[in-house]
């Protein structure tokens, strides 16, 4: 007599047949760890190993396989909540069978009398929750406790309820992921067999791949086999070592926990870029603005179109006055391209500087746009195209910067409060819209 299949194997054959999802080793481990009896599992994976496509692929099969289902995914910010959903969304949308069964909301999905919905740790408080299953999602860039709490301590309410945790390495030991995995690490089966650190207790499983603490720096294929997913090459791990930061590279894709938020290029880069040289009146220049508080700095910072840098740095109650003057010199002695600002501070100077007619951007200071000007930065600096003057406080500015993890990547940070980095951040936006330039259109022919 065949022995009944396990809930892993009918799962397995779910994903497969109506998500579009074939399991690989590494996620049949996880998912017979997830659907098993322990109430709470830990995932800690490298970016990029497919948690958003399993986690969409888990929730639908809640929502179809339990009677009333409360299914809660949990991600670090409203845009990683929605890119959740719509992962979800497009499985059932694709197949059917799961489109006649599921009804699609704006915000959730519904079936079996219960719901599917994605919750952001950026959004106001949540309470009165009820999970049958609940998904987080990236916790170590979750803004705090509150969400992860909400869920785990709501678990109590239903019988069998379970939660799953995957994230990539945090960096705070006392953070709710670090608190987590160290209560992982210290239950009494704890295995190490290569890249895969295997921890169980009666209520709480740990699954974590990584390079190891111990990892040199330079051996790929250990980095590669904390990459357990087949689509991770060694031609792409390779090609991101020479991208990144050696600390966010650790971090990101070595699945290793660092003990602080990293300095964001690597010891020496920035150092290499000093030189002497020229910008000519005329030349066309892209000018960033980031105006501080009353006791932070301001700054102005130009660039030419080969990245050729100048920098002027302000301090006082009169620092948003002294740098609408800085740009007026600016524009008599150059052909300024654009003025890209942060609006806080600046939005009227900004609209005075437009009306003599004077290039002006806003650029708002959200992750979504700081995150590409910091890495568009960090890779002129590494690649040794960006070009400045050795100016003292320009410098000062950028080593006081560090690299904050947010939920869209990486962005420039200051570490405490006191710290000036304006000059970078005004650097970071001038080269991010000097080589953000569309391609002129190009005559090809006439009709």
């Amino acid at each position: 007599m065949n022995s009944p299949r396990s809930s892993a194997d009918r799962f397995a054959e779910f994903a497969g047949r109506y998500c579009g999802l074939r399991l690989e080793p590494f996620q049949e481990l996880i998912v017979r760890e997830a659907l098993g009896d322990r109430r709470e599992l830990l995932c800690l994976l490298p970016r990029g190993n497919g948690k958003t496509t399993l986690f969409a692929a888990l929730g639908l099969w809640e929502l179809l396989s339990t009677r009333e289902p409360a299914v809660y995914c949990a991600a670090a910010s409203r845009e990683q909540a929605r890119l959740l959903f719509e992962t979800a969304r497009k499985m059932v949308r694709a197949h059917p069978d799961l489109d006649r069964r599921i009804t699609s909301r704006h915000a959730e999905l519904r079936a079996n009398g219960g719901i599917l919905r994605v919750l952001a740790s950026d959004a106001p408080k949540v309470h009165g929750l009820t999970p049958t299953l609940a998904l987080v999602d990236e916790l170590h860039a979750h803004r705090d406790a509150e969400l992860y709490l909400a869920l785990r301590t709501a678990m109590l309410k239903r019988p069998g309820a379970r939660m799953v945790t995957i994230s990539t390495a945090g960096h705070d030991p006392t953070s709710p992921l670090g608190l987590l995995r160290a209560r992982a690490l210290a239950l009494p089966d704890v295995d190490r067999d290569g890249a895969l650190t295997r921890a169980y207790g009666s209520s709480l499983a740990m699954l974590e791949w990584s390079a190891g603490d111990d990892w040199d720096g330079q051996d790929l294929d250990r980095v590669a086999d904390a990459n357990p997913a087949s689509w991770i090459t060694a031609d792409g791990l390779a090609e991101q070592r020479d991208a990144v930061q050696d600390s966010a590279f650790r971090r990101y894709h070595a699945n290793i926990w660092t003990t602080s938020e990293f300095y964001w290029l690597p010891p020496g880069a920035w150092e290499k870029c000093a030189s002497a040289y020229d910008i000519e009146a005329g030349e066309r220049v892209w000018v960033g603005v980031d105006v501080g508080g009353e006791r932070s700095a301001s700054a102005v910072v130009w660039c030419t179109e080969d990245l050729r840098v100048g920098c002027t740095v302000f301090h006082g109650e009169r620092a948003v006055l002294e740098v609408a003057d800085e740009v007026r010199r600016l524009a008599a002695e150059f052909s300024i391209a654009e003025v890209i600002y942060d609006p806080w501070r600046f939005q009227q100077a900004a609209l005075e500087l437009a009306e003599r007619g004077i290039p002006t951007i806003e650029f708002p200071q959200s992750n979504a746009r700081m995150g590409p000007a910091s890495e568009r930065l960090h890779g002129a600096v590494v690649e040794g195209r960006l070009k400045h003057p050795d100016d003292p406080r320009l410098n000062h500015h950028v080593r006081q910067a560090i690299a904050r993890d947010t939920p869209r990547g990486w962005r420039l940070d200051k570490q405490r409060s006191r710290d000036n980095i304006d000059a970078a951040v005004a650097l970071a936006m001038a080269v991010e819209r000097a080589e953000d330039r569309q391609a002129p259109a190009e005559l090809l022919g006439w009709l």
